[in-house]
């Protein structure tokens, strides 16, 4: 009986640090992508724009992004949470779909790219290389290169924010706040717009 019961909570514990593995993996898939560039800065950003002063600000404009209401305790939970964020570098397994950069004037690998993206097929092969060699000499000041910040939740785990930016040579791009809510399933959905900004 004991042994039964042991088996039983590993294997919960198994499935419940593969949900959570799942839940956080569906939140960086749905709050990084979209903002214009498959190269990705491999330092998350601090976040470092949010100011508890603003508190009523933050949550103005999301009642009007949203249409809805917000507890300003997530809010402030969020800011005081971001002092203690997470900054170690992305992986591949985290982000298997771009390309991560260490450094802004970095030549990309051609065999990185066709090792990460697993790419077989000549045709494939030859668009990415294009996409690199194109990367690779552009000038520096102006590759689009986004840099996204890890999540940032509140104590219930319900919401959480990702800060992004892609402004190079100061002259375009910009950034901003992002607010996400999980869903019933566990999935992620985009709520609103904290604060956004253009260079």
């Amino acid at each position: 009986m004991l042994m039964r019961l042991s088996t039983f909570l590993l294997l919960f514990n198994c499935l419940n640090s593969f949900a959570q593995t799942n839940n956080y993996q569906n939140l960086l898939d749905t709050a990084i992508g979209g903002h214009g560039s498959l190269f990705l800065y491999s330092k998350p950003l601090k976040v470092t724009r949010l100011d508890i002063k603003e508190l009523w600000f933050y949550f103005e404009n999301a009642r009007e992004y949203s249409n809805q209401k917000l507890d300003t305790v997530m809010f402030s939970q969020i800011i005081q949470n971001s002092l203690v964020a997470d900054t170690t570098l992305w992986s591949d397994n985290e982000l298997p779909k771009f390309i991560l950069i260490n450094d802004r004037a970095a030549t990309v690998s051609k065999r990185y790219v066709v090792e990460k993206f697993k790419l077989t097929d000549k045709k494939q092969i030859k668009y990415f290389t294009k996409y690199v060699n194109k990367f690779n000499t552009t000038d520096i000041s102006d590759r689009v290169i986004c840099y996204y910040s890890r999540p940032i939740f509140d104590n219930t785990k319900t919401f959480a924010i990702v800060q992004w930016d892609n402004g190079h040579s100061y002259l375009g791009g910009g950034g901003g706040i992002m607010l996400y809510q999980q869903q019933s399933d566990k999935t992620w959905k985009e709520h609103c717009v904290i604060l956004n900004w253009r260079y």
